[in-house]
């Protein structure tokens, strides 16, 4: 199925980029270095889970920019959308205003804003843009993946030894502790590890080369739902923690070039990760 049309004609991808642009004017003015002494206030949700009144904004106009184009979609954003009950019927824009608001309000640079579009469950428009370095990913099905307007692919011919690793923990202190557990059992069969504390970019890395491998434990739809089809359409590979197939419902994943993503999870069974 093609991608729909916006209510002003636009085609989706457009709207996604529009989305993109939006974020960007609204969150790089408000991102301040600490040292600096302009610290960003942050409400704690959970343990080393924040949100911010950035996070808010921003959510509140893309979802009203959503709303204006595509009245007939449904839409499932981290702050402030609520439940969506069914996630794989239709059409359901997964919103994440700022991945990486623990970074952000801290003055690291390394946050993002992701937008995807899924019909019937299945990502076919995703858009990961980094805030601050004004980098784009996005992929359409069938289209590929484009970085800042060119083609990406995963790493070619890469393995497991090879591999920059980026890695995520989320925020369950016993799943994370048993992923730590796995990943000093495994190493060095990686060349280095990097949690950048930011799972959309992760994921875009991942899919455009400058991650090897990128795997995760503790994730929700909004991190997830864009880098699907980013992975997808670069030519890698992205499975759930277990190695089956991944979805919106999943929580873990493995995701880069097919070689290093076959090889850790035949060696992450040993260890009881998941």
């Amino acid at each position: 199925m093609g991608l729909p049309l916006s209510a002003s004609g636009l085609p989706a991808a457009e709207i996604a980029r529009e989305a993109g642009r939006l974020a960007r004017e609204i969150i790089l003015p408000r991102y301040r270095d600490p040292a600096r002494g302009v610290p960003i206030e942050r409400v704690t949700k959970g343990a080393g889970n924040y949100v911010t009144e950035t996070d808010l904004m921003c959510e509140e106009a893309v979802l009203g920019l959503l709303r204006r184009e595509f009245p007939g979609h449904k839409l499932l954003a981290e702050e402030t959308a609520g439940a969506v009950e069914e996630w794989d019927t239709g059409w359901l824009w997964v919103i994440d205003p700022l991945d990486g608001t623990g970074n952000f309000a801290r003055g690291m640079p390394t946050f993002a804003f992701n937008i995807a579009l899924c019909w019937n469950g299945r990502p076919v428009l995703g858009l990961t843009n980094h805030i601050v370095t004004g980098d784009e990913f996005i992929a359409c099905e069938g289209g590929g993946l484009l970085v800042n307007g060119a083609r990406a692919t995963v790493s070619p011919d890469a393995t497991l030894s090879e591999s920059l690793t980026g890695f995520g923990l989320g925020y369950d202190c016993e799943r994370a502790g048993s992923m730590l557990r796995m990943l000093a059992g495994l190493w060095p069969a990686m060349q280095m590890l990097q949690n950048i504390g930011s799972a959309a970019l992760g994921l875009a890395y991942g899919a455009s080369g400058r991650f090897e491998l990128y795997v995760h434990h503790y994730l929700f739809p909004w991190d997830i739902a864009a880098g699907i089809i980013q992975v997808r359409e670069a030519g890698g590979l992205i499975l759930d923690r277990d190695g089956g197939p991944i979805s919106l419902y999943s929580e873990g994943l493995v995701a880069g070039a097919p070689g290093p993503v076959r090889e850790f999870l035949r060696m992450a069974g040993a260890y009881p990760w998941r």
